[in-house]
């Protein structure tokens, strides 16, 4: 990453949102009052921050839009994911922001699991074998009460945000030996009824292409690359060679343990072990 000037607009654009612009060598991103970031070519991201504004929160762009550009430059698929790491298969759980993924890894690794990446998965899906998950790296980021509720005071680091009460988190456990990970399962998370039990139901291979779509991580550009990459080829081949779930769950934390207890139990049975 480089601090240098960045400018307001692109030239030759060809696709744009709010805020952000893609031409065919740079994608920008411009946040008047956090700073414009840029990547280029796949290899480089270049951060010009507002006048005093905190570190925390022009990193937080740097490495969650920025980054993914430059994936998605070098044709990457990306899931707005977490996972963990059990008996050496990964499991993935994808959902928008505020759904939970990284409360859940958190307590998953409480319970024995192993730390793998936090919102957002780089898929590898070679010529032979199964598709694999990329190690990230990175801490997990959680509110106070998932810190409180899992008792991970003493792991927490500095905030994600300036005035925002979401902290990195080291990890209790974390799979730092090897390469990717081959992936056993994919759920994609709701909230329940309160009074209702944790359950688990097979998608469709289209039900699941369609909510691994919608999951691609900054899924507009996701789809501004599509073409490069080959989203809708390999969003089909990923929904058709590996299980893709619905984990309805309560949000109470006090509940969480259900949540990793009917997960644990359903790798297990023959249809994922």
């Amino acid at each position: 990453m480089h601090v240098e000037d960045v400018p307001e607009h692109l030239e030759d654009i060809l696709h744009s949102g709010a805020n952000w612009e893609i031409n065919r060598n740079s994608f920008l991103l411009n946040l008047p009052d956090t700073g414009r970031f840029m990547a280029t070519d796949g290899n480089r991201i270049s951060i010009c921050p507002a006048p005093d504004m905190p570190v925390e929160d022009v990193l937080i762009f740097a490495t969650g839009t920025g980054l993914s550009a430059i994936l998605y430059q070098r044709g990457g698929l990306l899931l707005h994911a977490s996972s963990v790491v059990h008996e050496g298969r990964a499991y993935l759980f994808c959902g928008p922001s505020g759904a939970g993924k990284s409360t859940l890894s958190a307590a998953l690794c409480r319970a024995g699991c192993d730390f793998l990446s936090d919102d957002m998965c780089a898929i590898i899906q070679p010529d032979q074998g199964p598709a694999m998950v990329e190690r990230d790296g990175r801490a997990l980021r959680l509110y106070a009460d998932s810190i409180e509720h899992l008792a991970l005071g003493s792991s927490t680091g500095p905030r994600v945000r300036h005035l925002v009460e979401k902290f990195h988190v080291a990890p209790p456990t974390t799979a730092d030996q090897g390469g990717a990970v081959p992936i056993a399962a994919i759920y994609m998370l709701t909230a329940s009824d309160p009074a209702q039990a944790p359950a688990i139901t097979r998608m469709t291979p289209l039900n699941a292409a369609q909510a691994l779509l919608r999951q691609s991580y900054r899924r507009q550009i996701a789809l501004s690359y599509a073409n490069q990459s080959g989203l809708a080829g390999r969003i089909g081949a990923l929904a058709a060679g590996i299980g893709v779930y619905h984990l309805s769950r309560p949000r109470d934390l006090e509940r969480l343990d259900e949540t990793t207890a009917a997960l644990m139990k359903h790798w297990q049975s023959p249809s994922v072990a």
